[in-house]
């Protein structure tokens, strides 16, 4: 035998080649499928090595706000040849807490008044994509986990927070496209783990924004979010048309009692019209409720996030949680009280106290915590190593997560296990800034989440998220996985 003819026998030897056709061809003889050559394409590609990461690309884009942010694309060694395999972007926070992932932005630079991301987006490139290359996808905790060495601190302060969510976001929907899953079914194996999945899933309840103030706005309302959230045991189809229905209805009231300019919309798609305070708002929204045919409570509950910390004064220790009313810790606990009072349909409430004043959170749970659900957003800005903290404290009973808040998804996911190791609720959300990928819908799912809020029902980067949830409604009830 020739040295090519035994070089050529050795390589086929090596690989087993023969063996894996003659398996293909007797799979092929067996079940005899019209198309044989397609069939036989797709047992060969099984037969092939897992795709490993070739490259990452980090790119400069726009966000709602019209702010950079962090885009990364995927490129994979598959079946021979480099492939692209999927993108995904980073959202950003307007009210950011003090322990939140850092966002890497160029503040030297004039471009884009200080705000750019060039620098970010070449760390995926310069620095993420050696440093993952040649990895396989297929474990995600693997991945996030070179991404957080890669950095090397907490918050992502050497490759940015931004280029770290933006690369696990990517990873993740890489991952499923190429394994031709469903992006919820690969976290929920992620995060279950193979051999617990899930039998049946359940779709979280939104909090659709629909009014905004503080930050999200501008003036004189305090109070960052006003939202609704359809009663829990109401199919999600529903809950979204109820809550479109009341959307309009409260447009309408709104521009009849204050102008049209009250129609205006805040950042994440609520209106945002001039008013003075929180009962104010509040009443808009209850009889929009009921114009729209629902009732406050049974129909239609209320959730508010606060966002304290923005309206708190850590020197004198006073929150102006209206324009000209300052309150003490204890005034603000009383005030909770008194609102819950005069409007019963408030189920749960964000950030109701400043991130650090953890002595009044303690209080605030015990004054209310049986009755109303109080959610840590700044509180815990997703970080597993404060959440047990506050879960020891008894802080409060529910976790906002939020994957730019610490960084990459697997972060995120040990923060939600958290949580609802302790049977408490975690809300997935969104970003006051976001892209018009639709993740956070699939990890809701995927962890079993029991709440999730991505902004009102209008601004296309917000009915992503919903139209993507409802894309995952009707696959589980195709597939019999509804719980």
């Amino acid at each position: 035998m020739s040295d090519s003819k035994s070089a050529a026998a050795e390589y086929l030897e090596k690989h087993q080649v023969q063996q894996l056709i003659q398996e293909c061809l007797n799979e092929l003889v067996s079940t005899k499928p019209e198309d044989a050559f397609g069939t036989l394409s797709s047992l060969f590609k099984r037969k092939a090595l897992p795709p490993v990461i070739e490259r990452l690309v980090g790119r400069e884009v726009l966000d709602s706000r019209g702010n950079p942010t962090v885009e990364t694309d995927v490129y994979v060694q598959y079946l021979g040849e480099e492939e692209f395999a999927g993108r995904s972007s980073a959202p950003s926070g307007a009210s950011t807490g003090s322990n939140e992932a850092r966002e890497l932005r160029d503040t030297e630079s004039p471009r884009y008044n200080g705000k750019g991301t060039a620098t970010a987006a070449a760390n995926v490139t310069e620095k993420l994509s050696p440093a993952l290359k040649g990895m396989p996808l297929d474990n995600l905790k693997a991945l996030d986990d070179k991404i957080c060495q890669t950095d090397g601190t907490e918050l992502k302060e050497n490759i940015g927070g931004n280029a770290c969510t933006a690369t696990s976001f990517a990873l993740a929907e890489a991952a499923a496209s190429l394994e031709q899953v469903e992006l919820f079914q690969y976290l929920a194996r992620q995060y279950w783990g193979a051999d617990k999945m899930p039998a049946k899933y359940h779709l979280p309840t939104p909090c659709f924004n629909i009014l905004n103030g503080g930050k999200h706005a501008g003036g004189n309302l305090k109070l960052q979010e006003f939202m609704v959230s359809p009663n829990t045991s109401i199919p999600y189809p529903d809950q979204l048309r109820m809550v479109a229905e009341v959307y309009h209805k409260l447009s309408a009231l709104l521009q009849k009692k204050y102008g049209v300019s009250a129609k205006n919309l805040g950042d994440e798609g609520g209106f945002a019209p001039a008013l003075n305070s929180p009962d104010e708002a509040l009443e808009c929204i209850e009889q929009a409720i009921q114009d729209a045919g629902y009732k406050p409570v049974e129909d239609i509950r209320i959730a508010l996030d606060a966002a304290a910390s923005e309206f708190y004064n850590p020197e004198t220790k006073l929150y102006e949680v209206e324009v000209g009313v300052t309150k003490t810790g204890d005034e603000m606990i009383k005030y909770w009280e008194d609102m819950l009072q005069r409007h019963p349909a408030i189920f749960s409430i964000e950030d109701g106290l400043d991130e650090k004043d953890y002595e009044n959170w303690v209080k605030l749970n015990e004054a209310i915590g049986s009755k109303c659900q109080l959610v840590g957003d700044d509180l815990y800005t997703t970080n597993p190593n404060t959440i047990r903290k506050g879960l020891e404290g008894k802080w409060c009973n529910a976790l906002l997560l939020k994957v730019n808040q610490i960084g990459t998804i697997s972060e995120a996911m040990e923060a939600a296990r958290l949580i609802l190791d302790a049977q408490q609720s975690v809300m997935v959300s969104h970003r006051s800034g976001e892209t018009c990928n639709s993740v956070i819908a699939d990890l809701a799912v995927a962890i079993g989440a029991q709440y999730i809020k991505t902004g009102a029902t209008a601004r296309g980067e917000r009915i992503q998220k919903y139209t993507r949830l409802l894309q995952i409604y009707e696959y589980l009830k195709e597939h019999d996985l509804l719980e």
